[in-house]
């Protein structure tokens, strides 16, 4: 298994669950890890305790033991956490036996459940980090959950639900077909800002259909691919979920909920690791819901509640008044608001945006025609807003000028297609 190096550098939770498909072989690459990021590593196992092979004589903790070194599980966990190592990762090998699952309890669960919750509280402050090495079908029991993160597998670990609704917008393909952003600075700044913070780290992006709200999150994305966010959103995922292919064949009572549970199984999979982005967030509160199912909004609820990951939503001035229907859903999220620009400025976002357009389409766009399209855009679509009635105006010249084997764009161009567009 190859595990996820980064990860292991920069989180803020210091229990690790390492799962290994392969014993001494993931082991092994464990133990490289901890030690290129200039760290010792000091195994235990139930059979033998502590394997001083792996100390060196820096590490002075183990001279009065006269050969006990703390077989038993809540006599190795005491000592961890009251003799602290300075530069010293642990790792923990088979430590489901005692951790316990949902179905199976050893004896003395309880007492270990306690000192794993202590040893949680005390690595955080002392920045050190413990691994808990098991197999890969281990499960946590759901109250332990929370003192966890997941070192993953990104060669092995598959990604089915969320591949197959969603679209990571921060892998490097989905960047380069991006259109240059102009003017939405702000609003990326904000999107990190609250993405950042440890309580209500939901944005909600709201604003009129056309504004840039999709926009404004891809800028954010490649703000996150580029590595220039905080140490804590690094090497996320951020995922936009297509809540249409999600609701699409969920005829039966309950298919959507059960469908939106399994996603949500996967996302907490890779906790520490996923943003989602959902677009239209308000229609997630009916979608595919039916009498005496349990609502999407409530599969949310507790999920966002316990900030296992950030959520992004977007949403219109008008259907956010649905959303706001659902207090304790609301709440969860903290408000950006995605203000139509002027004509001034976005005619700067078109000429940034133009390049894009005379590639995908051939043809070079005169300066004129871009103005044309800010004009033409405000009487022919009266009812859309800025960038993005002009951006589509522009769009749709260009390829009528392509198809009729035109290669420069004038401004009348611009405005038969406008006429074109308001004739029908």
């Amino acid at each position: 298994m190859q595990y996820n190096v980064d990860l292991t550098i920069n989180s803020n939770q210091y229990l690790s669950l390492a799962p290994y498909e392969n014993y001494h072989e993931d082991l092994q690459r464990l133990i490289t890890i901890i030690n290129n990021n200039g760290r010792k590593t000091i195994l235990w196992n139930h059979a033998r305790g502590f394997a001083l092979n792996y100390l060196t004589e820096k590490y002075a903790a183990f001279e009065n033991t006269n050969g006990h070194v703390f077989s038993k599980p809540c006599e190795a966990l005491r000592f961890v956490i009251n003799r602290p190592q300075r530069g010293v990762d642990y790792i923990f090998e088979d430590f489901h036996h005692f951790l316990g699952s949902q179905e199976s309890l050893h004896p003395n669960v309880g007492e270990v459940r306690s000192l794993v919750k202590e040893l949680s509280r005390e690595f955080l402050k002392k920045k050190q980090t413990i691994f808990f090495f098991v197999p890969t079908e281990y499960k946590l029991p759901a109250e332990m959950e929370p003192f966890f993160r997941l070192i993953t597998s990104k060669k092995n670990k598959s990604k089915k639900i969320l591949e197959k609704y969603g679209v990571m917008l921060n892998d490097e393909k989905i960047i380069k077909k991006n259109k240059p952003l102009i003017g939405y600075e702000t609003y990326i700044s904000r999107i990190t800002q609250i993405l950042s913070q440890m309580e209500t780290n939901n944005p909600l992006l709201i604003g009129k259909p056309g504004v840039g709200k999709t926009a404004a999150v891809e800028g954010f994305a490649r703000e996150l691919y580029h590595g220039n966010v905080p140490e804590s959103l690094k090497n996320k995922m951020l995922y936009r979920l297509s809540l249409t292919s999600l609701v699409a064949g969920t005829k039966f009572r309950g298919d959507f909920e059960k469908r939106l549970e399994d996603l949500m199984n996967e996302v907490l999979g890779y906790k520490d690791q996923i943003i989602l982005f959902i677009d239209e967030i308000h229609s997630i509160l009916n979608a595919g819901s039916a009498e005496g199912s349990m609502s999407a909004s409530d599969i949310l609820k507790p999920v966002l509640a316990r900030g296992d990951f950030p959520c992004i939503g977007a949403t219109t001035i008008k259907e956010v008044e649905i959303f706001e229907k659902d207090r304790a859903l609301f709440r969860r999220f903290k408000k950006i608001i995605i203000h139509e620009p002027s004509p001034a400025d976005s005619l700067r976002i078109l000429k940034g945006v133009s390049a894009t357009f005379e590639k995908f389409h051939n043809v070079k766009f005169d300066e004129i025609a871009l103005m044309a399209a800010i004009d033409e855009s405000m009487e022919c679509m009266p009812d859309e807003y800025f960038p993005g009635k002009a951006i589509a105006l522009l769009d749709s010249t260009a390829a009528y000028c392509k198809m009729m084997g035109t290669t420069f764009v004038r401004e009348d161009d611009v405005i038969e297609e406008a006429e074109r567009m308001t004739s029908g």
